[in-house]
């Protein structure tokens, strides 16, 4: 495993950077990739301090001229191996009242900056012509209702069928493509409603594994999924939520269907 060059979008975010992270130690040779430019920098000097041959570039993966330059950057770092494609956008709202331009920046975000990257990270390594991984977020909420959050389970749900279809068609080169689905993981995306006691107490109730995930849960996932010892595993969907979906779970919103027109509320309200 050790010199592969792995890429890694969102990486300034909380799994992306525990990712990256992972790659790190196991030895590989790290690209990572944030439109937050000043968040992705911070990363990559925490990375190069332990001694990781790392590339930064900030990249918008939403403007397909952006991605295009971004690769052509991980070209000239080296041959690309594995892939994260994990970069995300979610905010919490009803459908009957989102606007257009809330729902097509989840999309373009999630599925058509996932399709991107996804794209990108494939037509380099079937050029190299030595295969390779890669693997996807997605979301628990890629396969079960969550209320509020529609637009983003939406989007994540495409990014099933995308990942399903590339583990198809890239098979001829070698390549495999996978997908995951966190359940609630501690992230800042998370935090504004694990802050809350009561909601926190929710989560853990109803977490078989007795915890609330970490990003280095994922990381981990991910990490395998790019080795060889997952050589035989491609087109799946692997949950990584401590149990949380056996029961249906996560829900954080609810409303009283027996009053017509009722209010959402937090679940643990």
């Amino acid at each position: 495993m050790s010199n592969r060059t792995v890429l890694v979008t969102g990486a300034a975010g909380d799994i992306g950077a525990a990712a990256a992270a992972r790659f790190a130690r196991d030895g590989d040779r790290v690209v990572v990739t944030d439109r937050r430019r000043e968040d992705l920098d911070r990363v990559a000097a925490a990375l190069r301090e332990a001694g990781v041959e790392v590339l930064a570039h900030a990249c918008d993966q939403t403007d397909p001229e952006a991605v295009a330059g971004l690769f052509s950057a991980v070209e000239a770092f080296g041959p690309l191996r594995a892939a994260f494609v994990n970069a995300g956008y979610g905010r919490y709202g009803t459908l009957i009242d989102m606007s257009f331009e809330q729902w097509r920046r989840h999309i373009d975000v999630n599925l058509n900056g996932g399709f991107l990257m996804a794209q990108g990270a494939a037509q380099q390594m079937a050029k190299a012509g030595e295969g390779g991984a890669i693997v996807i977020n997605a979301s628990t909420a890629a396969s079960h209702v969550c209320d509020l959050l529609g637009a983003y389970a939406a989007s994540k749900a495409g990014l099933s069928m995308l990942a399903r279809t590339l583990a198809s068609e890239l098979g001829v080169h070698r390549i495999r493509v996978n997908l995951i689905l966190p359940g609630v993981i501690e992230t800042t995306m998370t935090r504004s409603l694990l802050d809350d006691p009561a909601t926190r107490a929710d989560v853990l109730s109803e977490t078989p594994v007795g915890r609330l995930g970490q990003p280095e849960d994922v990381a981990r996932l991910v990490a395998f999924l790019c080795s060889d010892e997952a050589g035989f595993i491609t087109g799946a969907e692997v949950l990584v939520d401590g149990g949380q979906t056996i029961h249906g779970y996560p829900r954080w919103f609810r409303a009283d269907y027996a009053r017509p027109g009722a209010e959402w509320r937090p679940m643990a309200g």
